[in-house]
């Protein structure tokens, strides 16, 4: 419940802050900006957030996370309500906002298997992207049209929400790191490391690692351009909000669905078909009319991603010692960040040289060469056996 309520807060930032910009400068590449800096954050974060997640306790990690975004979102409110609010310190709340969620996702992402038995690993990621998913429904909503409403409301209400997902996890036991080796007390920059070497000896962790990257790059670029254009083109912030909404929608009916589609879609092939589909349906937001089309299409890709999400995901949890659960999940979310960070700013730059349909017709056949490149890689087509899983005490729950 408290990764949905600051899901909820930080993607009403998400769409609220780059909208925002929007409507002070009129600039697609400054808004993108700001996107670029939330995701960089992230991405510079992302080591040493999975070695903090591995080094201490859990539960606090995650209060500590959220009192710091209290604070931030809070300060950014007062600002904008009374009217002093500037650029620059936009930027400063991306900056925190994008370093406190990437300690957050991988300390939350390495508690999971403590949480669940092994058998209910799938279903309990698939679970936690439904709630990822429902989080981003209602705050893209909000963050919208809340800032159609006042600039400042976007940003109280999510601090409201990162307090209260600050005091659900005050009824989370705490969370101890894994046993280490006491010569391992000193930070180092090897333990920073250390996720990449363990991802290294993985081929399929890898090369799943690629396809991640470049389908959350194209998806970012995508999205940004959709946003873009809709704003641009004269729709209002509300019906902005509305139609990224509809992207939560697809993703938290495709997360409800993950475990029926996991058994339809087994293996590989759910990574195969998210980047096969969504290579389809971005050459169609490109040709096909309609104000929300290109939010129903973006739905409907992220109907299949909560599957290949959760699966592979759960390979990686599976694959990985506790030990070394949050410097691997932090280098999975560098990943993902590393597309991110780079996405709104690709995607504004080329909007404003390309336009609209050249853009989106790009990705889409980048999308479908990558789709064939999965197909016929044997790497991607045998998956390597799980290890037996280590004793683990079940001591956390909600």
């Amino acid at each position: 419940m408290s990764q949905a309520v600051s899901e909820f807060a930080y993607s009403t930032s998400l769409i609220a802050l780059p909208l925002l910009v929007l409507t002070l400068t009129g600039s697609p590449s400054q808004a993108g900006v700001i996107g670029f800096v939330d995701a960089a954050a992230m991405l510079v974060a992302g080591l040493p957030a999975g070695a903090v997640a591995d080094r201490f306790d859990r539960r606090s990690v995650l209060l500590w996370c959220e009192a710091a975004l209290v604070a931030v979102f809070g300060i950014a409110a007062v600002a904008l309500w009374a009217g002093t609010a500037s650029l620059p310190a936009l930027v400063l709340l991306a900056l925190v906002n994008g370093v406190a969620t990437a300690v957050m996702l991988v300390t939350g992402e390495a508690m999971v298997p403590a949480l669940v038995p092994e058998e209910k690993l799938a279903g309990a990621v698939a679970m936690n992207s439904a709630r990822t998913y429902a989080g981003q429904l209602v705050g893209t909503s909000a963050g919208g049209f809340l800032q159609a409403m006042r600039n400042a409301l976007p940003f109280a209400l999510g601090a409201v929400a990162h307090a209260v997902s600050l005091g659900l996890l005050l009824f989370l036991r705490k969370q101890p790191a894994a046993p280490r080796d006491p010569a391992a007390d000193r930070w180092s920059p090897r333990e920073l490391l250390e996720g990449i070497r363990w991802i290294a000896g993985v081929p399929f962790l890898r090369l799943g690692l690629f396809y991640a990257t470049v389908t959350n790059f194209f998806y970012g670029a995508v999205y940004f351009v959709v946003i873009a254009a809709a704003k641009t083109g004269g729709m209002t912030s509300g019906a902005v909000g509305l139609m990224a909404a509809l992207v939560g929608v697809g993703g938290l009916l495709g997360a409800l669905a993950a475990p029926v589609l996991q058994r339809v879609l087994t293996g590989s092939r759910p990574i195969v078909v998210v980047l096969g589909l969504f290579g389809v349906l971005t050459a169609a937001m490109a040709l096909l009319p309609g104000s929300f089309t290109p939010g129903i299409l973006l739905g409907t890709t992220a109907l299949v991603a909560p599957t290949a999400n959760a699966y592979f995901t759960t390979y990686e949890l599976l694959l990985t010692p506790d030990s070394h659960r949050g410097r691997v999940m932090s280098v999975a979310n560098i990943c993902s960040a590393g597309g991110g960070a780079l996405a709104p700013l690709a995607g504004g730059l080329a909007y404003e040289v390309c336009g609209r349909t050249a853009t989106l017709l790009g990705c889409a056949a980048v999308l479908v060469a990558v789709t064939v490149s999965a197909v016929l890689s044997t790497v991607m087509r045998n998956p390597p056996e799980v290890p037996e899983p280590e004793p683990t005490l079940m001591t956390a729950d909600l």
